[in-house]
């Protein structure tokens, strides 16, 4: 009977100890909101947009509660030649540009201007625009790196020249309309419909550089998003190249490097990243957030994958067809509503685009 005195024992001691324990609550930090603001005016002729919201407890933008968005400021974008453009609230924070007129120039600076429904005023310090080199060559490589998440993808990559006599920096932004499926609807005897459809994507990796180390060099192989494999398909890209400014390139390697931070659970919480912008009578009240002033060359490329296989697709991307009878345009979000999309004409702009053949 030795063992059973020994398991009385050891669970005694196990409620001892359990009795020991005291309960501690650990007080959460809590923070007033701030306001951050995100806007750009560039050399396109295309409505300019400033989104203004608060800091707060969200994991995305689709889960910004209606208390974190700002509805009723009043927003403009000024220059340096006293010339100003109001924007109006459209949705979600977000206030567009009204007067296709009013465009950027290189050469001048812009900020913006906002009157807060309390009075506090907050402005961007200015950015002067500066020229953007042309994109001289697009590139595209299979990639064959898929996961549960994502199926395999097209690389893309593109090489400018850097001019020499004068610091640079870089931006790109990708957008892409991509071939996706679902079983589709059935109308009939061995008949499916809206089984296809292009959804549009934008690549929200941030993507800088600084020609420190290559100036007046070409940049090559400079990636700048990705497309992915979900189905057969012609993939429709757009590169956006932007000259941005010093400070707008030392902010988003800042952001950047706080993403990619890996620290352990007792190092210090990661500080906010100051913008330019700030409070108009308190420079230290700032908001979080860039407003910026670039130029922009955009390129438009079809790119026609060959030599995708039934075997690729069965490895990497059917996996990620829903299950059940779904229309394709109506399932996915921002999906383009072709009755058929595999079948479809290019979508506007891409007509007369460069065509990019690549092989697996």
């Amino acid at each position: 009977m030795k063992w059973m005195k020994n398991i009385i024992s050891l669970t005694i001691l196990a409620i001892g100890f359990q009795s020991c324990i005291k309960q501690v609550t650990v007080d959460t930090r809590t923070e007033k909101p701030i306001l951050v603001v995100e806007g750009s005016i560039t050399t396109d002729t295309v409505p300019y947009r400033v989104r203004l919201t608060y800091s707060g407890p969200f994991t995305s933008t689709r889960d910004i509660s209606d208390e974190q968005i700002e509805k009723n400021a009043i927003v403009t974008i000024e220059d340096n030649g006293g010339n100003a453009t109001p924007l109006v609230y459209k949705d979600s924070g977000i206030y567009i540009t009204t007067d296709p007129s009013y465009i950027g120039k290189v050469g001048r600076s812009y900020h913006v201007n906002i009157l807060l429904k309390d009075g506090t005023r907050f402005i961007s310090r200015p950015e002067t625009i500066k020229p953007v080199q042309p994109i001289s060559a697009v590139k595209v490589n299979f990639m064959m790196d898929f996961s549960i998440e994502l199926p395999t993808y097209l690389n893309v990559s593109v090489d400018t020249k850097d001019p020499a006599a004068e610091e640079n920096y870089y931006q790109w932004k990708f957008y892409s309309l991509i071939m996706r499926q679902t079983w589709g609807v059935p109308c009939g005897f061995q008949c499916i419909k809206f089984e296809y459809c292009y959804q549009a994507q934008v690549d929200n990796e941030i993507r800088v550089l600084s020609d420190q180390n290559i100036n007046g060099n070409e940049i090559k192989n400079q990636t700048v998003g990705r497309s992915y494999i979900y189905t057969y398909g012609n993939p429709y890209v757009e590169i956006a190249q932007l000259s941005i400014t010093r400070e707008a390139f030392q902010f988003w390697k800042r952001y950047q490097d706080q993403l990619t931070r890996t620290g352990g659970v007792l190092d210090p919480l990661p500080a906010s990243i100051k913008g330019n912008v700030y409070n108009a009578n308190n420079d230290a009240d700032f908001a979080l957030g860039y407003f910026s002033a670039s130029s922009v060359f955009r390129k438009k490329v079809i790119i026609i994958p060959y030599s995708i296989t039934e075997y690729l697709l069965d490895i990497s991307a059917r996996s990620h067809i829903p299950q059940g009878w779904l229309s394709c345009f109506e399932y996915y979000e921002n999906a383009l509503p072709y009755p058929d999309g595999r079948y479809a004409p290019p979508p506007p702009g891409w007509e007369n685009a460069e065509q990019i053949k690549v092989y697996w």
